[in-house]
């Protein structure tokens, strides 16, 4: 589940659905009508939101991430692409801000959880650059990704 959505929901239902994928698919699943209705009008609300506001993206496929991050992938939020290799250096503040993905923890990855595994390994580093960022007082930008028919797709507010 995005983050961003995963935040909403927590602002929307309570703290309890703010601590992973598996708490809002337990509240689902244990819930009674009325609010499994909530939980359904705050996504739409969300969705609503998120398509009156400007969102910059980068879609590729999974399989392409996972063959080529042995090289290094950089995502410039500045520059709206992801880039293979050592590519970094080519990126530069202010008009730049790169997230590093390094993905060597997926390369042994199993063919069937791969899909799986490097949505979590992504997301789970978005976190940590979402922290890092805030810690230091810098906007993150609400930078997030999702899955979907074996693609992945990045979002973020515009940096200007």
């Amino acid at each position: 589940m995005p983050i961003n959505l995963r935040s909403f929901l927590a602002e929307q239902l309570g703290a309890t659905v703010n601590e992973s994928d598996a708490a809002v698919l337990d509240l689902a699943a244990a819930v009674d009508e009325a609010t499994l209705s909530k939980l359904a009008r705050a996504i739409r609300r969300y969705s609503t939101a998120r398509a009156r506001e400007r969102w910059e993206e980068c879609t590729l496929q999974l399989e392409e991430l996972s063959a080529t991050v042995a090289n290094g992938a950089t995502l410039c939020l500045g520059c709206k692409t992801m880039d293979f290799s050592d590519s970094a250096a080519r990126h530069r503040p202010p008009e730049c801000v790169v997230l590093n993905l390094s993905m060597a923890s997926l390369h042994g990855a199993q063919a069937l959880a791969r899909e799986a595994t490097m949505a979590d390994a992504v997301r789970s580093q978005i976190e940590e650059f979402r922290r890092l960022r805030a810690a230091f007082g810098l906007p993150h930008f609400e930078l997030d990704c999702y899955v979907r028919r074996g693609a992945i797709t990045f979002t973020w507010r515009p940096l200007s």
